[in-house]
């Protein structure tokens, strides 16, 4: 683990030394990141604050804020797996039934990897822009799949999903070896 952050920064480097126009990635890593923050801000307010508010009629925002100490724990922690005993007195708090939290939370942490499948879904798209391949409705339909069937069987650490990234850039036939180039900003996202 001590030499971890050498080993990532010999990484970068040497990705920083291939790269033509430094200014033209940096812009592009800059959308990347920010396609893939508006993405889950657009899924958590949007898609899963909806689905809350339809399946309980209650104020989803009320209930997100009643999670901030596991959102703040997931961020610090950046693994969904050690957030579940901060996020199972939260719900506790928030009178949720423990029969219902004991099952869903454990089983949620492990295949409801959202983010993770979002996160590689752009970031495959990204590397393909990034080598100038256009993919074709098929191939962005195949990315997509690839991408959710990844992450379900991702472990719930830090930068699983590069690993399993590695998986939906084959299914396109992109280059893996441009995974180096997020990894720069993955401990961002």
């Amino acid at each position: 683990m001590w030499y971890a952050p050498i080993g990532i920064c010999s990484l970068i480097a040497s990705k920083i030394m291939e790269i033509g126009d430094l200014g033209r990635t940096i812009h592009s890593l800059g959308l990347y990141m920010g396609t893939v923050i508006l993405g889950l801000s657009l899924h958590l307010f949007g898609t899963i604050s909806l689905i809350y508010f339809i399946a309980s009629r209650k104020n989803p925002h009320k209930f997100l804020r009643g999670l901030m100490q596991a959102a703040i724990t997931a961020l610090g922690a950046s693994s969904s797996a050690a957030t579940l005993p901060v996020t199972y007195k939260c719900l506790e708090k928030e009178g949720i039934d423990p029969s219902y939290i004991k099952f869903v939370l454990p089983l949620g942490a492990m295949i409801n990897m959202d983010g993770t499948a979002l996160y590689e879904a752009v970031a495959s798209i990204f590397i393909a822009q990034i080598n100038g391949i256009d993919l074709s409705i098929s191939q962005v339909i195949t990315v997509s799949i690839t991408a959710t069937f990844a992450s379900i069987g991702a472990a719930s650490i830090p930068s699983a999903g590069l690993v399993t990234m590695i998986i939906v850039l084959s299914a396109v036939g992109l280059p893996a070896d441009d995974i180096s180039t997020i990894i720069a900003v993955d401990w961002f996202l």
